[in-house]
């Protein structure tokens, strides 16, 4: 299931423009990814996002007016940061 989800978070990419890929600081619960969803769908333009508390990670979907910042600072507002995935 997790590949149809990346799959589809793939394609939505190539529809919708960016993909962003970040690493979340502080969660340690599901509880904490609904919080941070929440809070990167809330940004206008945010299309999907996947919060995943394991490897403190976040993918969201956005047009092309979303930056980071704004994501950020949504994600700060519930108590949790936010930083560009670095490439490996």
């Amino acid at each position: 299931m997790g590949r149809v989800v990346l799959g589809l978070l793939l394609l939505a990419s190539l529809v919708y423009g960016q993909e962003w890929k970040l690493h979340i600081g502080g969660m340690h619960c599901i509880a904490c990814t609904l919080a941070v969803k929440k809070a990167l769908m809330g940004v206008s333009g945010v299309q999907e996002a996947k919060v995943n508390f394991k490897n403190e990670s976040a993918m969201a979907i956005t047009d092309e007016k979303v930056t980071l910042r704004m994501m950020q600072d949504a994600v700060a507002q519930t108590g949790y940061s936010a930083k560009p995935m670095e490439e490996k």
